[in-house]
Parts: C-alpha cells; structure tokens; sequence
C-alpha cells in the first residue's frame, strides 16, 4: 500500500466504466448534489452494488457518498444506499450532516463514516462532535486556510482529508436554476448540469452544476504538495464530478506522481505536469482560501502564507 490516499469522485456507471482510474486509491460512488443527476448510483442501488464490486475488485478502495443537504423525503433512499454499502462490503460512507452520520452509526454500525466538506467543519468543538459520533475522518470546510486545518487536526487528532485539485464546492441549494433555461436552450434535465457552464464577470467565476455551485478556477496545490507531506497529511481529494474522463485520468496521472515523489523527498515539477494541468484548467488556477486569501487568488509555493 502506497503511504498515502488518493481519492476522486464518480456519479454514475457510464463514468465509471469511461474513466482510467489508474492514479487513483480509492473512488467515492455518487453524485451528492441532486437526485436528478443522470444514472445517479445514489438512485440505482443496483448499479452501486456492481460499482463497489468493481472498484474493490480492481484493488481500490469504494466509498459511497450521500446527498449534501438531504430532506426527510430522501432518507428512505439514502437508506436503501446504506444497506447496499454495508452487503457489499463499502469500505466507508461519506455524510454531509449529523441526521445521515447517527444513522449510518445506529443502523449500519459495522460501516465506518467519513463526514464531507459540506458538513461544515469549522471549529476544533465541531470536530470532536462529529469524531465523539463515529467519524473516522473529516474535511474541514473548503473556508479554512491550512493554519486553522492544522490547528483543528493537531486539536483533535482528527484524520484530515484535503482537496488539492479541482473545482471547490461553494454552496448547495434545492433548487435548480438552470431548469429555467430548459426551453430556451433546449437542453432538458439532466443533460443541462452537464454542461460546462460558467457564470463570469471580469477575472471572476463560479460554475454552476445545477444545484450545486463550485469555483470557476480549479484550486491547484501541486507545488505545495511537499509542504503538505511535511506537514503530515497523507489523505487528498482531486474533484472531478463536472469533469470529463481525460480531467480525472491526466490530471490524477499528475498528482499521482507528484505525490509519489513527495513521500521520496522530492520536489521536481516537470513543465510537462503544468502543461497537462493548465489544459484543463478552462478558467484558471487557485488555491481556494489555503492560504487565508482570496478564493480565487493563486499563491505560487514560494510565496506560501499561513502553511
């Protein structure tokens, strides 16, 4: 076993199957922003089931994520979805909130329970709420720069899982906005939130994902990776739900040997990564609020603040 994770996101089987997922440790299974989103595996139990089998047969570890801001109506569901994880041997669930996190722990207590980064962790107390509940692992909320993420895991010997590459989750809402646009665009759900589909102004951008909204400019910390190492995280997230499947497979490629290098003492960034990096990258890099500025602020490793 490497002596690190890295994990990305899939929704649904058609990405699944479309996606070399060669740089990766481990996959979480789901769409959390809506119930709608195309073959969502949180909407077809059985196709999560063969999606488990498939990532825990090709040696990767299956997490199965749940929805961020989920209702009463969706317990039912995310009900079912725990059954199948724990028969098919998930090796964790992802909870957004206190409600899916006690039943995961009193009804499916054999499933250990990560809490995402919509849950919003912000303070040492919060933490050690979530990790006095069963949390085997957290990410803070994507607000925090790396001196509060320190502080907290120092605080609370929490396991820290950091988002160093892709677009950051911003917010979450019930409704889709962009159903509005169905009939003048004539895109129906769910192909519209597949769109790449940006709102801009100036240097200023967000991309809107239907109910979810991320950032424009894709956070990139390759070149902090060796602070990072130094600084004892060994858990990274790449974001690649909005994506396509050169996004996860290239860019993992890069990360994947980035991060190899950093656990060996090294800190060599080839141009060739930068190049495949700035190719999909449609907007541009950031560090999202890492170092105490501006989300959409890029701060180069020579220049870190606050680490």
């Amino acid at each position: 076993m490497p002596p690190f994770e890295l994990n990305t996101d899939i929704s649904n089987r058609r990405d699944l199957q479309s996606s070399d997922l060669t740089p990766y440790d481990a996959l979480y299974l789901g769409n959390p922003y809506c119930r709608d989103y195309e073959a969502n595996f949180l909407e077809r139990v059985d196709e999560l089931a063969e999606a488990i089998r498939q990532v825990k047969g090709a040696g990767r570890r299956a997490y199965v994520t749940t929805y961020a801001a989920p209702r009463n109506s969706f317990l039912d569901q995310i009900r079912r979805v725990l059954e199948v994880a724990e028969r098919e041997g998930a090796d964790a669930v992802e909870a957004h909130n206190l409600g899916v996190l006690r039943i995961c722990r009193t009804e499916c207590p054999g499933l250990p329970v990560f809490v995402g980064g919509f849950a919003n962790v912000y303070t040492d107390v919060g933490a050690r709420v979530l990790l006095d509940s069963g949390a085997r692992r957290l990410t803070p909320n994507y607000e925090l720069s790396l001196e509060e993420i320190g502080l907290l895991a120092r605080n609370t010997g929490a396991e820290v899982e950091l988002l160093v590459h892709g677009k950051m989750p911003l917010g979450i809402s019930d409704y889709c906005f962009l159903l509005e646009y169905e009939k003048a665009w004539g895109i129906p759900c769910p192909s519209l939130c597949q769109q790449d589909l940006y709102l801009r102004q100036g240097d200023w951008a967000m991309k809107s994902v239907g109910k979810g909204v991320l950032s424009g400019r894709d956070v990139c910390m390759l070149e902090h990776l060796p602070a990072l190492w130094a600084a004892g995280y060994r858990t990274f997230r790449l974001t690649a739900l909005s994506e396509r499947p050169a996004y996860r497979a290239e860019v993992g490629a890069v990360y994947r040997a980035a991060l190899t290098g950093a656990a060996a003492g090294g800190g060599a960034f080839p141009e060739a990564w930068w190049e495949v990096i700035r190719r999909h990258s449609r907007i541009g890099l950031c560090n999202g609020f890492y170092f105490g500025q501006s989300g959409q602020a890029y701060v180069p490793a020579r220049q870190e603040v606050g680490a």
